[in-house]
């Protein structure tokens, strides 16, 4: 088969994905013809990669802006959903309706998945060459999702275990019936049979992925940091135990990531002429696609950004502190990320945006050099966690995680100067990385930081409360109803 870019054979494949998320509208039972082809199950699983980046209460939008307003990272003051949400304000009529919007749609693409998972099972399925890429990334989808969800509707690990008790229901069957809440614990062993599972069915991209990337694809198994591939697996059960603060075990698979050496850091050129908004093809172990104009992740207007579909005044602004956040990583030199990622100019954030999409460009095209998308997992938070891991125990060690980051964004090593490496300067060094991507608030929900609002307000970072976004009133209302 002829070779072509990814984003052209993401448009030929998108009709499939039309289908899918055409079938059930209502809740119907998905056709079955869909099941019985290679194509059909690649289709089905398009159409859910496409539900969770093109929704605006999934990838599309919240899952990242609302960690990203709660962390203080981005301000909402004109905004009455974000902006109450920011001052965790739950029960107010903008946060109210996004709660709904996130936690019903979650569902929803939890339900195709498990629609998936359920016809893994049938013989015509389980004799295709690459059943166990389709049952792998479909088990691994359902993992991820209830990750973000159990992250921002239950309390944090280190709450009470009577609060513990009831976190989400954990939702293993296709099925419209109610299925009981699961316990925090419950819910993260959950999370971690459904991705040990796809470990071993993933085994295949041990030799589909290579360590030199390009984004062009012949099918399914081509371009596969744009799906849960093998790597992405390790990389968030890395994530989920460092969640947990179960250091050892984050540090095993964020070694085992690195030491599969099919990721690395981009070069310094990539940060001189940036190509935002895209998955890069060295640093990102998994992202997903998303088409033009489909996603508030590449909207742009004027000189701020916005959730798509909002008003004209619900405009996210930058927190105070962003320019001075990359000054001191290095005595020497000036952080790639700040000109790359910012425009100074007019104080917003460009990192996720391409330029294509920018309302003043009228002459950018798309480079074709990356894949246009939001990034999920990238290879730097596994150095992170490694140092983190060695930080008392062997701080040389530590820094040299550190350094391998750092000196690819401008940094001098901190190995040059025996500087000693602490917890804050790493939290430091995660929120220049991650800055736009949603990863802030969680580290903070984990280290029970105080937060301190645009308007001022003090949120107790001891306080269950202002980590944990309330389960929609509607979720407990059916219940009642169905047990009457």
């Amino acid at each position: 088969m002829k070779k072509i870019t990814y984003i052209l054979i993401l448009s030929l494949l998108l009709p499939g994905c039309a289908k899918f998320l055409d079938v059930n509208p209502k809740g119907e039972v998905f056709d079955a013809d869909m099941f019985t082809s290679a194509e059909g199950v690649e289709d089905a699983l398009y159409g859910v990669y496409s539900e969770l980046a093109n929704t605006e209460s999934l990838y599309g939008a919240y899952l990242h802006w609302i960690p990203e307003a709660c962390s203080q990272n981005v301000l909402c003051p004109g905004d009455y959903k974000m902006g109450n949400m920011a001052a965790a304000d739950w029960l107010s009529t903008g946060p109210v309706s996004i709660r709904k919007d996130v936690w019903g749609h979650a569902y929803t693409a939890i339900n195709h998945l498990n629609n998936i998972i359920a016809h893994c099972d049938d013989a015509a399925v389980q004799s295709l060459r690459h059943y166990g890429l389709y049952k792998g990334e479909a088990l691994a989808l359902r993992a991820l999702v209830h990750f973000e969800l159990v992250n921002l509707f239950a309390v944090p690990d280190w709450a009470d275990a009577s609060e513990k008790a009831k976190a989400i229901p954990y939702v293993k069957n296709y099925s419209f019936d109610i299925t009981p809440y699961s316990s925090l614990d419950g819910v993260y062993e959950e999370i971690v049979a459904d991705l040990t599972e796809a470990e071993r069915l993933l085994s295949e991209d041990e030799t589909l992925i290579s360590a030199e990337r390009t984004n062009e694809a012949t099918g399914f198994t081509s371009a596969r940091i744009t799906h849960m591939n093998l790597y992405a697996v390790k990389a968030l059960l890395a994530r989920l135990y460092w969640t947990r603060n179960d250091m050892e075990n984050a540090a095993r698979y964020a070694q085992q990531v690195i030491d599969s050496h099919k990721f690395g850091f981009r070069s310094r050129s990539a940060f001189v002429q940036p190509d935002n908004g895209t998955l890069d093809l060295k640093e990102t172990i998994f992202g997903l696609y998303t088409r033009p104009g489909t996603s508030s992740y590449q909207s742009y207007n004027s000189n701020k950004y916005r959730l798509s579909g909002t008003s004209a005044d619900a405009s996210f602004t930058l927190a105070p502190d962003w320019q001075s956040l990359y000054e001191g990583v290095s005595a020497s030199q000036t952080d790639y990320r700040l000109t790359a990622w910012f425009s100074a100019g007019d104080e917003t954030l460009v990192k996720l945006v391409n330029r294509i999409f920018y309302s003043k460009e009228t002459t950018a095209s798309y480079s074709g050099n990356s894949i246009l998308g939001c990034n999920i997992l990238r290879i730097p938070e596994m150095y992170y966690i490694l140092a983190e891991y060695y930080l008392d125990s062997d701080n040389d060690r530590a820094v040299s995680y550190y350094d391998a980051v750092i000196t690819t964004r401008g940094g001098d090593a901190l190995s040059q100067d025996g500087v000693r490496l602490t917890y804050d300067m790493l939290f430091r060094e995660r929120r220049r990385e991650f800055y736009g991507e949603g990863f802030t608030w969680h580290e903070m929900r984990r280290k029970q930081m105080d937060i301190t609002t645009f308007s001022g307000q003090g949120l107790p970072g001891n306080q269950t409360s202002t980590y944990t976004v309330p389960i929609p009133d509607e979720e407990d209302e059916t219940r009642k109803n169905n047990a009457k």
